[in-house]
């Protein structure tokens, strides 16, 4: 079961995953990272660019002449070096349309970047749109395009998560600041899973019907997880064949908490479809309760959402069928 996980991680391939396992990744919310996602072609660019930039950096180290940062500067060829190394991934992996939709987003935010361009979040994330639809204007019609784009322009609203001056002090010990930065990191991470629960449950029951309630804590232990260990093990892999059999040992006691969160009786929610006049005021009242407002307007959100969570569809009268 493992192998067939590792292999869709890796080239996308999800006919080896057994449908028991599916259900377990539906119910807690993580199926989408058993695929080839937009988070983990990111997360790859991402480790790609954080390399080459240290590489850059000293490259007056071991040459004799000349750094590389005067004839190009770092931060540019770090972002190019991502951008290639994701659409590298992405044509491996088979270029589907969710990794396509990846690197169209990070090429035009590279773009922007190149020129130095610094433009209001809503005009980058609507010409990220803009070029997508141009490319595929039949991802109007996919539930991936609508969950990613709303997931993108959350993140972009919400602001960053690090309150001003947060920063540790560079006069602590080491160990305390360690210690900061992880609680920083815990702190992001609950703060990004709890935006997108709210922002996307009303999506995800106007698309699925279903609701995944331990879906926050579930992802809490498989995002990093899948991102930073399993998948670069799995992509190791390819150079040295062992570290598949560290990949699917890795898989191991993630599967097993998974399925664990999946027993709960309370895990999932599915509710019949709201209509989409009441599907999209749920929608405004998740946005509403993590935009960047005074608590005494978000609130207001409460209310938009409950429609969406009670909704009862017309049932027939009793002693009758339809």
């Amino acid at each position: 079961a493992m192998a067939g996980i590792v292999s869709a991680l890796l080239v996308g391939d999800q006919a080896a995953i057994e449908r028991a396992d599916w259900d377990v990744f539906r119910a807690t919310g993580v199926a989408h990272l058993m695929a080839i996602s937009g988070l983990h072609i990111t997360g790859l660019a991402w480790l790609a660019a954080l390399c080459t930039a240290s590489v850059w950096r000293r490259s007056d180290v071991w040459r004799s002449h000349r750094p590389w940062s005067l004839w190009l500067p770092t931060p540019q060829a770090a972002r190019l070096v991502g951008l290639l190394v994701a659409l590298a991934y992405a044509v491996f992996t088979g270029w589907g349309v969710p990794a396509q939709r990846t690197v169209w987003m990070l090429a035009v935010v590279t773009v922007l970047r190149w020129h130095g361009k610094r433009w209001p979040w809503p005009q980058v994330w609507l010409w990220v749109c803009t070029v997508v639809l141009a490319v595929d204007p039949w991802a109007l019609l996919q539930a991936g395009f609508w969950l990613s784009f709303v997931a993108v322009g959350v993140l972009f609203a919400s602001g960053s998560p690090v309150a001003e001056g947060a920063a540790p002090s560079p006069a602590r010990l080491g160990w305390q600041r360690v210690a900061s930065a992880l609680w920083r990191t815990a702190h992001s991470l609950w703060r990004e899973q709890w935006l997108m629960s709210v922002c996307l449950a009303p999506l995800s029951l106007l698309l699925f019907h279903q609701l995944s309630v331990v879906g926050i804590v579930a992802n809490l232990l498989a995002v990093p997880w899948v991102t930073l260990v399993v998948t670069p093990l799995a992509l190791a892999g390819v150079v040295w064949a062992p570290l598949w059999s560290l990949a699917a040992w890795a898989l191991q006691p993630l599967a097993a908490g998974l399925q664990w969160l999946a027993s709960w009786p309370w895990a999932t929610l599915s509710v019949a479809v709201a209509p989409l006049p009441v599907a999209i005021l749920g929608a405004l009242g998740g946005v509403l309760l993590v935009a960047p407002l005074p608590p005494v307007v978000r609130v207001w959100g409460l209310p938009l959402l409950l429609p969406v969570l009670l909704w009862q569809a017309p049932r027939p009268p009793a002693g009758e069928f339809e």
